[in-house]
């Protein structure tokens, strides 16, 4: 397939099949806005052993992974912001080539961003620029070429993939962002989590609003109490709303979240305390005594996220020897996010509780 809209070459670093190229709005690129390029710097840090080359060396092309990380970065940072286009490469020789891949111009990072697909099939399904293809072209092109590049670059499963529209459906982000049901996760898994959607309950307020400009002409009664009904539909949403966005905040650093657990959990039952410092915060985990043991098996039970104290709350069910004698514990602990090398600490002392088969 072949979309021939535009047409970009230069040498990269990038040796993805398939790959991001970026280009920012005027005057508000990494090398004219210092916090931007901060937040680069940072990413560069954090991410030191697990990226082939650095963002900020590789820039305006990046890995999808190093996309969605940079994104949800400036989504934290910012609130919203747009950039000039995104575009899908591939390389021809040792350049980077744009022509026949699809782009999204502009491109806008805000509240509902979820990841960077979702925009590019909205550029396809919509987008003048691509109208003269089928859709059967189309679907074909996202489902056989980007989602396998895109899936093997964040080393996630076939479920965490956005589900391509139905042919004439309307294309929302709540209604292509696939639910997901618990699984198990590894290192180098990163589980879906189920979104809420908030279509039902707009619905109603769309039609109360409706009722309400019906009822105004009744009376001053039938308005208040039609007004005390929109009320209580608004605070829905906003709980709903709440919900949603603890979600997100749930989805997005879940998998790195539970890499850093399985660091720490290995310290924890070393009984080097000295080791065990640098995972701990100033708070009341400092105060946390090493166990001693060997470490056999380590799997995720569940984890939450608490809004209000912005901490991620992990259950672990471990098996660990002690003189030779296996037991099976339930583990829980809190951790939370910070500007260090390691991207988190623990903020509570971790609890063991029997674990029955």
């Amino acid at each position: 397939m072949a979309f021939i809209p535009f047409k970009k070459s230069n040498k990269c670093l990038v040796t993805d099949d398939l790959f991001i190229e970026i280009t920012w709005e005027e005057g508000k690129s990494p090398e004219y806005d210092s916090e931007l390029l901060g937040i680069i710097e940072g990413l560069d840090q954090q991410y030191l052993d697990t990226f082939q080359h650095p963002i900020e060396e590789s820039l305006p092309y990046v890995t999808f992974r190093q996309a969605e990380l940079l994104f949800q970065a400036l989504q934290d940072a910012y609130g919203q912001l747009q950039l000039n286009r995104v575009a899908i490469c591939h390389l021809e020789g040792k350049e980077a080539v744009s022509e026949g891949e699809v782009f999204a111009s502009p491109f806008v990072i805000n509240a509902n961003y979820q990841n960077l697909l979702l925009p590019l099939i909205q550029a396809i399904i919509t987008d003048p620029e691509f109208q003269s293809y089928s859709y059967t072209e189309k679907r074909e092109y996202f489902v056989n070429q980007i989602y396998p590049a895109y899936k093997s670059s964040l080393g996630i499963q076939e479920s965490s993939l956005p589900l391509f529209p139905v042919e004439g459906e309307q294309i929302t982000p709540v209604l292509y962002a696939r639910k997901q049901t618990s699984k198990m996760s590894s290192v180098h898994e990163q589980r879906p989590v189920e979104t809420p959607s908030l279509k039902s309950t707009l619905k109603k307020v769309y039609v109360l609003l409706g009722i309400l400009s019906i009822l105004a002409a009744g009376g001053i009664i039938s308005s208040m109490v039609a007004f005390a009904q929109l009320s209580k539909q608004s605070e829905q949403v906003a709980y709903l709303h709440q919900e949603l966005q603890d979600t997100n905040s749930l989805m997005n650093k879940e998998h790195q979240v539970d890499v850093f657990n399985r660091y720490f959990l290995p310290t924890y039952y070393s009984g080097n305390k000295k080791a065990l410092s640098e995972y701990l915060s100033d708070g009341d985990a400092k105060f946390t005594v090493p166990k001693e043991g060997i470490l056999q098996s380590v799997i995720l039970e569940k984890m939450t996220y608490d809004p209000k104290n912005k901490e991620y709350r992990s259950t672990y069910v471990i098996s660990v020897k002690h003189d030779d004698v296996p037991s099976n514990v339930r583990l829980t602990f809190n951790v939370k996010a910070t500007g260090s090398k390691k991207g988190f600490v623990v903020t509570t002392e971790p609890k063991e509780s029997d674990y029955i088969k």
